[in-house]
């Protein structure tokens, strides 16, 4: 099999995919760590992970400072709403079991 073509249909298929499969693994791991070190814990990781996301955002090198900083910022919001969507499920289904 062939490596997909970056921006191709089968590419953003295989990344939505990845994307799906590693949600899945981070809510069961938050989950447990909901379970054994309580949703407190789970606030203090969302924040640090959020201050994390600035090293996480990978820049292009023909990239301006104006589309770093509204890229990081873009990533910053939407990258926060999607982990603290994943910190409120996994809370959810810890008080489940």
């Amino acid at each position: 099999m062939n490596e997909p073509e970056q921006g191709s249909a089968e590419a953003v298929y295989v990344s939505a995919m990845v994307g799906e499969m590693m949600q899945r693994v981070l809510e069961d791991a938050l989950a447990e760590l909901a379970r054994t070190r309580g949703a407190a814990y789970l606030d203090m990781f969302v924040e640090r992970e959020l201050a994390r996301y600035a090293d996480l955002f990978r820049e292009r090198p023909d990239d301006t400072p104006e589309v770093t900083g509204t890229l990081r910022a873009w990533f910053a919001v939407e990258g926060g709403a999607a982990l603290r969507a994943v910190v409120k499920r996994a809370s959810l289904e810890a008080r489940r079991d």
